[in-house]
């Protein structure tokens, strides 16, 4: 089906949005005018982010209600699904550009999101290749592979959204482990856990819900085989071993990463809601509140008492 009415401006949009973004990356200061155009580039991403997803959900809530509104939408319905994605998604890569680059630094910055690009597009190629195959099992993954509903692809089979979206989410996630552990070794450990739990919402919305990608096995969480969980556990640790020991580390965090991660969640969880698969949302809700049980414990643990008046 022809694509080029709906993503025509998206494409037009997330290109200026991007060039704007490595633009202030070029500067090697951070002045208050830089800054204030940073954060109204964060508020315009954010919305947009946070947008396209109410976007989707309600777009589906409507069809869930008013089953004969899809003799309407039928014609454009994966345009209807596919834009909203593509534009979240494109907003999940730039806006850890927008939060933690003024604070670290753009050298370190630009060091981070090429690896985290790198390795995760080199083990989402090596895996839908199956250039790395041993006892049947093509590694890091398994078996799987991604439809055209994400749109152009790495030779042919990774979508360009994908490496992004792995640098984004494992810097969010290092920055809420890091709220909960000060030494290395923990907040990696902690960092690939929340990565994890992502996926246990994100998985069904997008290989039943919708098809985004297919699993050449039958696994045994909703479709997915245990090798993808073991890998993503892998090629997260690698990419958080290196943001903290080669890139020079996450030492700031940003107020503003619980919200980019819970809306990361929330998306897939309402997809599989709506859709029906509700085992799937509800173990899906489940993952993603320990991290923000953990923090909420946390900040409990550390909260100052008060002294008890003389």
């Amino acid at each position: 089906m022809d694509l080029s009415v709906p993503t025509a401006g998206a494409v037009v949009s997330d290109g200026v949005l991007f060039a704007t973004v490595f633009l202030l990356m070029a500067s090697t200061e951070t002045p208050s005018d830089v800054q204030e155009s940073i954060d109204l580039l964060f508020q315009f991403a954010f919305w947009l982010f946070a947008g396209s997803i109410a976007f989707s959900v309600a777009g589906m809530l409507f069809l869930k209600l008013v089953p004969s509104s899809m003799e309407f939408f039928g014609p454009i319905y994966t345009k209807l699904v596919k834009t909203p994605t593509w534009t979240f998604m494109t907003m999940l890569a730039i806006l850890p550009l927008l939060m933690y680059g003024p604070a670290l630094g753009w050298k370190r910055m630009t060091f981070f999101a090429a690896w985290g690009c790198i390795i995760g597009g080199a083990s989402e190629l090596i895996g839908t290749t199956g250039w790395a195959t041993v006892g049947g099992i093509p590694l890091p993954f398994g078996a799987y592979e991604y439809t055209s509903w994400l749109g152009p692809k790495m030779a042919g089979h990774v979508p360009y959204f994908i490496p992004p979206s792995w640098f984004a989410m494992s810097i969010i996630s290092l920055d809420l482990a890091r709220r909960l552990s000060t030494g290395r070794w923990g907040a990696i450990g902690l960092g690939t856990l929340f990565m994890v739990l992502w996926d246990v919402s994100l998985d069904p919305a997008m290989s039943l819900a919708f098809p985004f990608w297919s699993y050449g096995v039958e696994g045994f969480f909703f479709g997915m085989p245990l090798s993808n969980w073991i890998g993503w556990t892998v090629v997260t640790l690698i990419i958080l071993i290196g943001f903290e020991f080669i890139g020079g580390g996450l030492d700031k965090t940003d107020p503003r990463a619980p919200w980019v991660y819970l809306l990361n969640c929330i998306f897939p969880l309402s997809i599989s809601a709506l859709q029906g698969f509700y085992a799937a949302a509800f173990f899906g809700a489940v993952a993603t509140a320990i991290p923000f049980l953990a923090l909420w414990w946390t900040r409990r643990l550390h909260r100052p008492s008060l002294a008890p008046a003389a």
